[in-house]
């Protein structure tokens, strides 16, 4: 819907405009009706209006001044006068301001109130049209010299140069002039790039985005060039001009400080750069670019947020072995975080081995694997895993961590994971342990009739007797010989209610040989003897 306001200083007027027209059905939502015109030129200036509806003389501010003064802020305003004066020079002024429509009040109506709005209305959607094409085009266009630029900064250092006056003719249309001064290469990326695609929903939308925020803080810059690497990733060049400023490499880090406190607050993404020296020449910048492109391995291990020249980051990598020698041990820790339950010693165990990491600085993909292959001896300890085939996928598990950005990105999916898998475990635990309390159960009720031993029900399951027998306590609450029995007497109850049988005959359907004995068990679990309790039902039913 459009916005429209009214302003007019005869109150009648306002009731009247704000209560009888139908704002809604005619595509319009009432956003103010002032009084003062100064207090509706504040409120126009703070939300969008797209329809000014105004007297023309008021005081303090006539709706003439009132329409050029919220032009200045949106000059696509319509404006419609109401006004007692059926004087031509007030209606001169009127459209000398474009004005769409000049009422006058003796003749002003719901009717031709509610036909000036149609016609605005009509005149507002056509310009939405051309404007939204408009920004469509816009948009592509500047998609199509995004996607040229990134394509020309990845042949820079990609492919061979076999020509510095063909790429030097490229650059500048890219606004980037190498010969008239050196550049400082910049590499930015992303921390937690996983997250940020998730929360982004799309790649296109997150690498969209940053750029965006970055071109925005950069627009009084104009000579720093902006390219798009990969997702998460960019390339900036800012001009060098040799000793005239002396001071640059601090302003760079002052402009690369600054974009990572805007993109944190505005898209809540951590960004990282790296810093070069000043290029003067292509082949310096591609070998500047090429180190930093390729050195995704060794920024595995540099603190989020960080601003780093080229320089000081470390390359080479710790022995591998080390990391394999440890194996043993860690999985232990973990397993016993997992199917003990004990979240609390996740931080301890987790930060214990990412410290160790960190200190030995292995290869990511080796540490990557070391960790996929514990998770998934740890996942095959889990039970019945069929019922989490989409949490415990191995192609998805393969993909998460081999997205991971950095040792930190690392250490809280560790933490993150270990804690869903306790949960998974406690979860694994209580159902099977349900399912094999279950069936005991119904093999209990199936066997009614003879002699139900802990053993059988053990064999039944496939379980170890003094197993079953701990855990049908921990489960349940009474022991297996006590529940069979208390079933027993449930059944002998119903029997002695709904049969003529004699007590003999329902100890033999229970599987008791010794009639005394199942009378001594009735009488403890009832507290009377089964001839007794039958005359009690018996008696308490109701005569015809």
């Amino acid at each position: 819907m459009y916005t429209v306001m009214i302003v007019d200083d005869d109150l009648p007027v306002l009731e009247f405009l704000s209560s009888a027209i139908k704002w809604e059905e005619l595509g319009f939502r009432l956003t103010g009706a002032f009084e003062n015109p100064l207090e509706a030129l504040e409120a126009g200036r703070r939300a969008k209006t797209d329809v000014l509806i105004s007297d023309i003389g008021m005081p303090e501010m006539n709706g003439l001044d009132l329409i050029r003064s919220l032009r200045e802020g949106d000059p696509h305003v319509k404006a419609v006068i109401l006004s007692c004066h059926d004087d031509f020079h007030y209606a001169q002024k009127a459209m000398k301001l474009s004005v769409s429509e000049y009422i006058l009040k003796e003749t002003m109506n719901i009717s031709n109130i509610s036909e000036v709005l149609g016609r605005l209305k009509e005149q507002l959607d056509a310009e939405d049209h051309v404007l939204s094409k408009s920004r469509k085009l816009e948009k592509e266009a500047a998609l199509h010299r995004s996607s040229s630029k990134r394509h020309f900064i990845r042949s820079t250092v990609n492919e061979p140069l076999f020509d510095s006056e063909e790429w030097s003719q490229q650059a500048e249309g890219f606004g980037l002039r190498l010969g008239q001064h050196g550049v400082l290469p910049v590499f930015g990326y992303a921390n937690r790039v996983k997250e940020a695609n998730q929360r982004f929903q799309s790649k296109d939308l997150f690498d969209y985005t940053i750029q965006n925020i970055i071109e925005e803080l950069l627009v009084d810059q104009k000579e720093v060039t902006l390219f798009t690497y990969d997702t998460g990733e960019i390339v900036l060049l800012f001009p060098q001009y040799g000793s005239m400023h002396v001071n640059n490499g601090q302003k760079v880090e002052q402009t690369l400080r600054h974009l990572q406190s805007c993109l944190q607050q505005y898209a809540k993404v951590a960004f990282s750069f790296i810093t070069g020296s000043p290029a003067k020449d292509v082949r310096s910048l591609k070998e500047q670019l090429k180190r930093m492109v390729e050195g995704r391995s060794s920024r595995f291990y540099l603190p989020e947020s960080s601003v780093m020249k080229l320089e000081h980051v470390r390359e080479g990598f710790g022995d591998g072995g080390l990391l394999l020698a440890e194996y043993a041990q860690t999985l232990d820790e973990f397993r016993s975080v997992v199917f003990d339950e004990r979240s609390d010693l996740i931080d301890l165990y987790v930060s214990k081995w990412i410290d160790f990491i960190g200190y030995h600085r292995f290869h990511p993909m080796e540490v990557k694997e070391w960790l996929l292959k514990m998770i998934l001896d740890v996942r095959m300890r889990l039970k019945s895993l069929q019922h989490y085939q989409s949490t415990f996928s191995s192609e998805l598990l393969h993909h998460d961590v081999h997205e991971l950005s950095s040792v930190r990105e690392l250490e809280l999916w560790l933490k993150d994971y270990l804690q869903q898998a306790i949960q998974w475990a406690g979860q694994v635990y209580r159902e099977s342990h349900n399912r094999e309390i279950l069936e005991c159960q119904r093999f209990v009720y199936n066997h009614l009739h003879m002699k139900i031993s802990l053993e059988d029900a053990a064999a039944h399951l496939h379980l170890h007797p003094s197993y079953l027998s701990r855990l049908f306590k921990k489960e349940t609450g009474e022991n297996f010989v006590e529940y069979v029995t208390r079933m027993k007497m449930e059944k002998a109850k119903e029997l002695l209610e709904i049969t003529d049988k004699t007590v003999e005959q329902i100890a033999d359907m229970l599987g008791y040989e010794n009639k005394n004995y199942f009378g001594k068990l009735f009488k403890a679990h009832t507290g009377t003897v089964p001839n007794a309790f039958r005359g009690q039902t018996k008696g308490a039913q109701p005569t015809s």
